[in-house]
């Protein structure tokens, strides 16, 4: 199969009514609750393509290149089309970059910014949330920049991270998750794909890790990313606020809820992916001074176990880390 790398103009229209229809279908045929529709999957990389825009492999999932004055065109376009076809409880998502260095910093978000109707169009800022702790081609620094810049002009707008790696299904993922919601400033974090049937994928999956794995002979796996995911997933639902949180060590990371006006209880997630260390956590702006504590750790000892109740003396809790770990704190009434 040969695909290609950009859109003949002729067919712009027709690239719209699909989009359309395609959420038509979802909604009035399978039911589904959609309510936004996005434009690509990672169409920023125009280096996925040979230089006369043909690629033969197979395995990318990936279509069409995107350029930011393309995306900005589509916005609008799918957003009219949309409200003509009677869905106007459907925005529209600027598509999904590999990651939010490449949405800040490679064009996107001042395309979008810059235009007054794409902008008034968007219905949610996406993108996908890549990043392992190196510099290069495929990854960069998790960043807010973006986000910002588009928020400075439509503040209430969200923004979700639609796919983001499980790792080695350990701490550092975790961690990854607190660079996604501290640096990049979103709202939502959906990882990549949460089970896994392997034999299902053309190549082998680049991504791996995952909560659960179901093999061929209908046999499955909960895996440590579900417990390393349910320690953040678990605490920080729908509703709830973002705390302000700081951790004074480069291996150490706290992502804190504030129950703000949910029935759910303040709590923190204290990840560790260093050596085992003595921790001294300061608590403010919360009322509760016990909290229950859960841990996975690495090595596996700990898969969501209950290690007991902490309470906080002088406005602390002092807690020995054990290395490669993620602990939960969820304050008690």
């Amino acid at each position: 199969m040969i695909r290609g790398r950009d859109l003949d103009p002729q067919h712009k229209q027709d690239l719209v009514r699909y989009l359309v229809d395609w959420v038509k279908f979802l909604r009035e045929r399978e039911g589904l609750p959609v309510r936004y529709v996005s434009l690509h999957n990672e169409g920023e990389d125009w280096k996925r393509w040979t230089r006369e825009g043909t690629t033969d492999f197979e395995g990318h999932d990936y279509n069409l290149f995107w350029s930011p004055e393309q995306v900005v065109e589509f916005v609008k376009l799918v957003a009219s089309a949309l409200r003509e076809a009677g869905c106007t409880d459907v925005s529209v998502t600027p598509g999904e970059a590999t990651n939010w260095y490449r949405f800040s910093i490679w064009g996107y978000a001042d395309a979008l910014a810059n235009d007054p109707v794409a902008l008034s169009e968007m219905g949610l800022i996406t993108c996908h949330g890549f990043y392992t702790g190196t510099f290069g081609r495929w990854f960069a620094p998790h960043t807010s920049r973006g986000i910002d810049l588009i928020r400075s002009r439509r503040p209430e707008l969200r923004a979700w991270v639609t796919s983001t790696s499980w790792g080695q299904m350990d701490a550092r993922s975790i961690q990854e998750h607190h660079g996604n919601i501290y640096c990049a400033k979103v709202n939502a974090i959906i990882p990549w794909a949460g089970i896994q049937r392997p034999a299902q994928w053309v190549r082998g999956d680049p991504n791996p890790g995952s909560a659960f794995l179901v093999r061929e002979d209908g046999s499955w796996e909960v895996r440590r990313g579900y417990w390393m995911y349910r320690q953040v997933s678990r605490v920080g639902q729908p509703g709830m606020a973002v705390a302000r949180a700081t951790a004074m060590d480069s291996e150490l990371a706290l992502i804190a809820f504030a129950s703000d006006r949910t029935s759910h209880p303040d709590a923190f997630v204290l990840v560790n992916i260093g050596s085992q260390r003595l921790v001294r956590v300061a608590i403010r702006g919360c009322r509760a001074t016990s909290f229950r504590a859960f841990r996975t750790t690495d090595d596996e000892r700990d898969l969501g176990k209950e290690i007991g109740r902490f309470v906080a003396t002088d406005g602390a809790i002092l807690y020995e880390a054990p290395a490669c770990s993620v602990t939960t704190f969820t304050a008690e009434p």
